[in-house]
């Protein structure tokens, strides 16, 4: 269980009244909260090597993604040449049928079996450019349902790594004390908790509503300023933000307001 989902928990139970185990409990989540930031720190450069990775990563995916494009481009083309001569060539197997019907065998004479044999001749070689043109544009279709696919793929293998770069940076920003992580229009969280002694808030919100390390947020109790708060460590659903110093003006409540 994470540190941060402990915190959560802790919460919950002293919302629920237990607090004689809450701060044995609450005790532990601090030290090792604050231990696990001193390492985070050590691991920034690690951070800048991830990004490094995932940043060429996803540079070579957009590579891909764009010559898989090009190429459903080209075939396209050839789908559509290749559709156009089957309707030709089937337009020709059908007079050179209608031909072979009125020109039978019995009735007809030396020139006649002559021009006989070379209409099925000519049928036969137009039946088979129909078909193998009918192929190649099949070919081509699938060809372009595999790249398409694949670009699809490479699209969501390239969301997946920018979410870990944003994360990298996020807590790159956090540990060097910096801001600039833009969190989500809209968002807004509550207060579930507030440590006096270590000065930091549980708030409602997490991973699901797009909540990183290093966001910079307002507590607010009805149109009054309660402070501001650096998001430190984040969980799915809730998140623990530390007050930045001389920004808190109130005492934090269970019930405060956070918003960007």
């Amino acid at each position: 269980m994470s540190i941060i989902t402990r915190v959560c928990l802790v919460v919950a139970l002293l919302l629920g009244g237990a607090s004689i185990w809450l701060g044995r409990e609450l005790a532990t989540d601090i030290k090792e909260r604050d231990n696990a930031k001193i390492a985070a720190k050590k691991d920034a450069d690690k951070a800048r090597a991830d990004m490094k990775t995932a940043q060429d990563e996803a540079a070579a995916k957009k590579k891909e993604a764009d010559d898989a494009t090009g190429k459903v481009a080209g075939l396209t083309t050839q789908v559509t040449e290749q559709t156009a001569k089957v309707t030709t060539l089937q337009g020709q197997v059908d007079e050179l049928k209608k031909k072979i019907a009125a020109t039978p065998a019995a009735a007809a004479g030396p020139g006649n079996a002559a021009e006989l044999n070379d209409l099925k001749t000519k049928l036969a070689a137009t039946e088979q450019a129909r078909d193998a043109a009918a192929l190649q544009a099949k070919e081509s279709a699938d060809k372009i349902k595999a790249l398409t696919d694949q670009v699809a793929a490479t699209d969501g293998e390239k969301k997946i790594i920018n979410e870990k770069l944003k994360e990298s940076n996020a807590k790159i920003n956090y540990y060097e004390g910096k801001d600039g992580v833009t969190l989500p229009e809209g968002l807004s969280g509550k207060v579930l908790y507030y440590d006096k002694t270590w000065n930091f808030a549980v708030l409602d919100i997490g991973k699901k509503k797009g909540v990183l390390p290093s966001g910079i947020m307002i507590i607010h109790r009805g149109t009054d300023i309660v402070g501001k708060v650096r998001i430190a460590t984040v969980d799915d659903d809730c998140c623990v933000a530390d007050f930045l110093g001389d920004f808190k003006k109130k005492e934090p409540k269970p019930g405060d307001m956070a918003i960007p």
